[in-house]
C-alpha cells in the first residue's frame, strides 16, 4: 500500500497525460509535415505538366517529324487505377492522327519520318493513319518510311500497306518485302473436348454465327469459309486499290503481287515496291543536309495540347472498348482483353451531354460484342441522349463493331466505318460445356438436390433436358427477333433485305455499305468533320476526350469507390479482415465453374 496514495495517484495522472500530449503533438507535426511535402510535390509535378502542355515547343524551320511506330496502338487508355499502374499513358489512335494532322499545317514541319520494326496496329489502325499521312503529303510536306525488313519469310502485308501511303520507302541490305497474302488457321477442339469427357452443347441464329464453332465442330463449315472468303477477298480488293494509286501499278498486277512473295530487296526494288536500300544511320544523314532538327511525334503531342477555354465549343470523344457487359468498364489493352461495361459507359455519355461546352458526340466503337442485355441497354442509353440533349451522337467503327457492337450504332445518327473495319454479325449463339463424362472419369461423384424443374439449366454436370433445350432454343430466337426487327426499323429493311445481311454474317465496312449497315465509310477525322458540322459549328473545335484523363490521386479515389472496393469495406467492417479473407478463399476453394461462366452469350 502506498504511504501517499492521492498524491501518487496525482502525479501519474499528469504525468501520462503530459506524455501523451507530447506524443500527440509529434505525431500531429510529423503528419503535417509529411502531407504539405507530400502536397507541394503534387503541386509542383501538376504545375510542371501545365506549364510544358501550354507551352508551344520551340521548332527550327525544316523539322523532321520522327514517328517511331513498335508498341501496340490502344483506341483508349486506362481510366482506372490498376489499369494506370499496369499500362501507364499509352498513345491511342486518335492521339496519332491528331498529332499527324496539327504537324501537317505546322510551317516548321516538313518532313514526316517513319520507323517500323514489327506491326503492331489493326487493318483499321493502317488505314486510319494512311489517311493522315495522305493529309500530311497535301500539305507539299515529304513523308519516308524506313524499316529494317518488312516482314521476313512473309508476315509483311500491313507493314507494306502502310508504307505504300508514304513518298519514299527504304528497306535495310539484305531484307525482305514479306507479301505473301493472307492466312486464316482455325483450331477446332470439338474431338479433343469429347475425348476429354467434356461435351460441348452450343447453338446459333443462324449458320453463319460462328463464336462457338471452334468448341462445338469438327472443321470449318461451308457457310463459314463463304464468309471468310468474301472478307479477305475485300480486304484484299482494298488493299490493292490503295498501293496501285500509291505506287503507281496496275490494280491486277498488285493482287498478283501481294499473293505472290516473298520478295528480296533487290527484287523489290525492281518491281517498284521500295525506292531505296540502306542503312539507317545513311539515310538520317542524308535527311538532315537539308533539315535542321528532329522531334518526335509523341513528344509533339504532349507539347502542342491546349487548354480549352471556358466558352469554347468542343466535340466529345468517347472509346467504347471491349467486350460489353454490365457494371464497370476495366482497361485490358485489346478488344478482348477489357470490358466496356454498360454503367460505367452511361456515366460517361451523360457527363458528356450535361456538359455546356459539349456541341456534338463522337463514340469510338471497338467491340466483338457481348450481352444483349447490356448491348441493348446501351444503344437505348445513346438515343435517350440524343432525344435529351439534343447533341449529334456520331459513331466511328474501329476494327471491330460486330454483334453487339454492331447493336449498339443503331442508336447513333450517323455510322462511319473504315473500310476494313469487321461488322455485322447479326445473329445470337449460346450455351455450355458439360463435364459429367471427364467427372465420370476421374471417380467424381455428382449428387444435386433441384428445387424447380429447371433449377439446373445452366449447370455443367448435365446436358439440357427436352423441356430445357426447348426453352433455350425459344431465347436464341427472342433475341434473334428482336435484333433484326431493331435493326430492320433502323436501316429500313424489308423482311427480306434483313434476312440477307443478317444470320450472323460478317461484313467489312465496304461491304456494310454497300448493303446499308453503316452510312459512311471514313476514319476518325470524317467523323469529327461530321459532327462539326451537324453540331453547325464553322470548323472543327477542339476534340476532348472523356472521361477526362484522371490524375493519380483520382485515380484513387475511383478504385476506392469503385464496387469492388465498397463491397470489400462493407464485408471488413462487419466481418473484419481474417473473416472476410477466409470467405474468399473458401468461395474461391470451393465453387464450381458456374461462377465463372456467364450463361447464355447472347453475343
Amino acid at each position: 500500500m502506498p504511504v501517499f496514495p492521492d498524491f501518487q495517484k496525482q502525479s501519474c495522472s499528469f504525468y501520462f497525460l503530459r506524455s501523451f500530449l507530447k506524443k500527440t503533438m509529434h505525431f500531429l507535426m510529423l503528419f503535417f509535415c509529411i502531407a504539405g511535402i507530400a502536397f507541394c510535390c503534387l503541386l509542383a509535378v501538376r504545375f510542371y505538366d501545365l506549364t510544358r502542355q501550354n507551352t508551344p515547343p520551340s521548332l527550327s524551320p525544316n523539322t523532321i517529324l520522327r514517328f517511331n511506330l513498335d508498341t501496340p496502338v490502344y483506341e483508349t487508355r486506362p481510366t482506372d487505377l490498376i489499369g494506370s499502374i499496369t499500362f501507364g499513358n499509352p498513345p491511342t489512335t486518335v492521339d496519332i492522327i491528331s498529332g499527324l494532322n496539327k504537324a501537317a499545317k505546322d510551317p516548321n514541319i516538313s518532313v514526316l519520318l517513319t520507323y517500323m520494326t514489327r506491326t503492331p496496329l489493326s487493318l483499321t489502325q493502317i488505314q486510319e493513319i494512311r489517311a493522315a499521312v495522305q493529309n500530311f503529303k497535301k500539305n507539299g510536306k515529304k513523308t519516308v518510311f524506313y524499316a529494317p525488313s518488312i516482314g521476313e519469310m512473309g508476315g509483311g502485308l500491313g507493314m507494306y500497306y502502310l508504307a505504300s501511303a508514304f513518298d519514299e520507302i527504304y528497306i535495310q541490305p539484305g531484307s525482305e518485302v514479306g507479301l505473301a497474302g493472307f492466312f486464316i488457321e482455325n483450331l477446332y477442339f470439338k474431338n479433343a473436348l469429347l475425348k476429354l469427357g467434356i461435351k460441348p452443347s452450343f447453338n446459333a441464329r443462324y449458320e453463319y454465327k460462328t463464336g462457338a464453332s471452334s468448341l462445338n465442330s469438327e472443321k470449318m463449315s461451308i457457310p463459314e469459309k463463304e464468309n471468310l472468303t468474301s472478307v479477305l477477298n475485300s480486304f484484299l480488293d482494298v488493299m490493292a486499290e490503295d498501293i496501285s494509286k500509291d505506287r503507281n501499278i496496275k490494280a491486277d498486277q498488285v493482287k498478283q503481287i501481294l499473293k505472290n512473295g516473298p520478295y528480296f530487296a533487290d527484287q523489290a526494288l525492281k518491281m517498284n515496291l521500295i525506292d531505296g536500300i540502306e542503312y539507317a544511320d545513311a539515310l538520317e544523314e542524308r535527311l538532315k543536309e537539308n533539315t535542321s532538327d528532329v522531334i518526335d511525334l509523341f513528344n509533339y503531342i504532349s507539347t502542342k495540347k491546349t487548354a480549352v477555354r471556358q466558352k469554347e465549343a468542343i466535340i466529345a470523344y468517347i472509346p467504347a472498348v471491349g467486350i460489353i457487359q454490365s457494371g464497370e468498364s476495366i482497361f485490358g489493352g485489346d478488344i478482348y482483353r477489357s470490358i466496356l461495361g454498360s454503367s460505367s459507359f452511361s456515366s460517361i455519355l451523360r457527363e458528356a451531354a450535361d456538359n455546356e461546352k459539349v456541341k456534338a458526340i463522337v463514340i469510338r466503337l471497338d467491340s466483338p460484342g457481348g450481352g444483349y442485355i447490356p448491348s441493348d441497354a446501351i444503344r437505348r442509353e445513346i438515343e435517350y441522349i440524343k432525344s435529351a440533349s439534343a447533341k449529334p451522337v456520331i459513331c466511328s467503327m474501329g476494327s471491330t463493331a460486330a454483334s453487339g457492337g454492331y447493336f449498339i450504332s443503331l442508336g447513333c445518327d450517323h455510322v462511319f466505318a473504315n473500310p476494313s473495319t469487321l461488322t455485322g454479325s447479326i445473329g445470337v449463339f449460346g450455351g455450355k460445356l458439360i463435364f459429367k463424362d471427364l467427372l465420370d472419369k476421374l471417380d467424381i461423384n455428382i449428387d444435386t438436390l433441384e428445387f424447380g424443374k429447371n433449377a439446373g439449366l445452366l449447370s455443367m454436370t448435365q446436358d439440357f433436358n427436352k423441356e430445357q433445350k426447348k426453352f433455350f432454343n425459344d431465347s436464341l430466337d427472342r433475341i434473334y427477333q428482336d435484333f433484326t426487327e431493331k435493326v430492320a426499323a433502323r436501316r429500313i429493311f424489308s423482311p427480306k433485305q434483313i434476312d440477307a445481311v443478317a444470320r450472323g454474317r460478317v461484313f467489312t465496312g465496304i461491304q456494310a455499305q454497300k448493303n446499308g449497315l453503316i452510312d459512311q465509310t471514313g476514319g476518325l477525322s470524317d467523323a469529327f468533320e461530321y459532327a462539326a458540322n451537324a453540331a453547325k459549328l464553322d470548323k472543327i473545335p477542339d476534340i476532348v476526350e472523356f472521361p477526362i484523363n484522371p490524375t493519380r490521386i483520382e485515380l484513387l479515389i475511383r478504385f476506392l469507390n469503385s464496387d469492388m472496393a465498397v463491397k470489400i469495406r462493407k464485408s471488413i467492417s462487419s466481418q473484419g479482415i481474417i473473416p472476410t479473407f477466409k470467405t474468399w478463399l473458401d468461395t474461391l476453394l470451393t465453387s464450381d465453374m458456374r461462377l465463372f461462366y456467364c450463361g447464355v452469350s447472347a453475343f
